[in-house]
This record gives C-alpha cells, structure tokens and sequence, in this order.
C-alpha cells in the first residue's frame, strides 16, 4: 500500500500517514515528493529535497507546540501565490494533525475542500481515532509499520550500551527523533541526567547541580527527560501525568520540584 501511494501517477491530493513506533516516515514522505517533482535521471528539483531546499515546503509540527489556525492560514495565503519554485508544485506536511485546536481544523477543512492547482497536502497522526471524520475523507490514508529490524541496525552505528538501546526504544515514538537526538548528543546528555535524578534523590549537593542543568533545558530537552524517567523507573503513573501536562506549565522550578518529589517516593 506505501510503496504503491510512491508507484501512482495519480497522486492523491491529501495523504494522512498513521504513524506507528519508530517507523521510518520521513523517508517516505522525502521519496513520495521526490516522486511527484521528479523529472528523470539526476534530478535537479530531488536533490533539493534531499538537501532541504526545496523552498515550495512548508512544515509545521504538532508534536512540539499546537497547532493553530493562523499556522494554517499562512499555509492558505502563501499558497493562494504563485510558487517559488520553477517547478510549480507545492507541498505542505503538518506532523500530529490531532493536536490542531478546532478553529485550525476547521480553515485546514476548507483549504482541503478546495485545494490550490499543484498543491499537495500530507498530514501524519499518532492516534488516528483522535482525527476527526471529516478530515479522514478528504485524504487517502496509509498505515506504517514498526521498523524494529532496521532501527537495530540503525543503533550500532552509535556508541550506546544495552541498557540506553532499551531506554531509547521505550522512550523515543519517531525513528527521525530518535537518530537526531543521538546526532546531536542530546539523549546522551539527557539519559546521564535521568540517571544522576534517579540515583541521588536524598543528595541536595547534586539536586541543586541537577536543578541548574534543568533550568537550561529547553522544551524537547524536558520532554525528553521526563519521558527517559518515565522509561528507567518502569512507567510511573505520575510522571505520565507530568509528561502531559509539560507544554501547559512551563514553569521549570516547578515542574522540576514535582518531579522530584515523585522520584522520592519511587525509592
């Protein structure tokens, strides 16, 4: 079914691709532009794809932040324009469609209705019961699989013990954060922190030296410990509940106090 969406002639003019854990997505949607640009051996317009300057993108993340209405009027006024790009084709990828508020969804609902000439629209979702009807009839929808076998090969490449190989698998959802976040020594940084915050709990010396690294964090470095907590100390209910709730306190002392006291009474 994915490799067939790549092999049409007839691309749909709305994808929405359902993500499972560390399945490899970005490839795809990189080869399904690919696909469509292309025109033939040595490709101009592919190797701007795979250099990631192809100016006629747009991409915004619900992962990271929600995603609001003037994100995709943005996408609907740039768009209304003639493109950038000689080639004439234009693409935008909104990742987690399920965390778009309703007044998102519904400008997104009409800019699907009445798509622009050479527009292409591809949406991704980790929970697909959390997008709404409407939205699923207006795309074609392809399921990816985990990846397990290849993401193994994918972590010999890095210096990582068993024991972070198995914090990884249980904390990371997307193959594509997990290898930019091992590129960017992120994980290693934010696993010895974890560590450090499980094993010494009682010791205030390093609290307070662990408290001042927290304070530098930025959002994904905070996701990423509490999610990296959540994994070494076998998915403590409190901490889920801290991991949902990150993006609506930003406060950094308290939310670094409250995982404090949850670690305490793990011991």
């Amino acid at each position: 079914m994915v490799n067939n969406v790549i092999k049409s002639k007839h691309k749909p003019h709305a994808l929405l691709l359902v993500e499972s854990k560390l399945c490899d997505l970005n490839s795809f949607i990189s080869n399904y532009i690919k696909s469509i640009v292309c025109t033939g051996e040595n490709c101009e317009w592919c190797k701007k794809i795979d250099t990631n300057s192809y100016f006629d993108i747009i991409t915004i993340n619900g992962y990271a932040s929600t995603i609001k209405k003037e994100e995709i009027l943005n996408i609907s006024n740039r768009f209304s324009n003639t493109a950038v790009e000689s080639r004439g084709i234009k693409f935008y990828i909104i990742k987690g469609v399920e965390y778009a508020t309703q007044q998102a969804i519904n400008s997104l609902l009409k800019f699907l209705e009445e798509p622009p000439i050479d527009t292409y629209a591809i949406l991704t979702t980790r929970a697909i019961n959390l997008v709404i009807p409407t939205i699923k009839s207006r795309c074609q929808i392809c399921t990816f699989k985990s990846n397990f076998i290849v993401f193994d090969e994918i972590l010999k490449k890095y210096d990582l013990d068993d024991a972070q190989k198995q914090a990884i698998k249980k904390t990371y959802y997307s193959y594509d954060d997990a290898i930019d976040q091992l590129k960017s020594k992120m994980f290693y940084t934010t696993y010895d922190f974890a560590n450090s915050f499980i094993h010494n709990t009682n010791d205030l010396s390093i609290i307070k030296s662990l408290q001042e690294q927290f304070s530098k964090f930025d959002y994904r470095q905070i996701e990423l410990s509490l999610k990296l907590l959540n994994s070494l100390v076998s998915r403590n209910e409190q901490l889920f509940k801290l991991i949902d709730n990150v993006r609506a306190n930003p406060n950094k002392i308290l939310l670094f106090n409250n995982i404090w006291t949850v670690l305490q009474g793990v011991k």
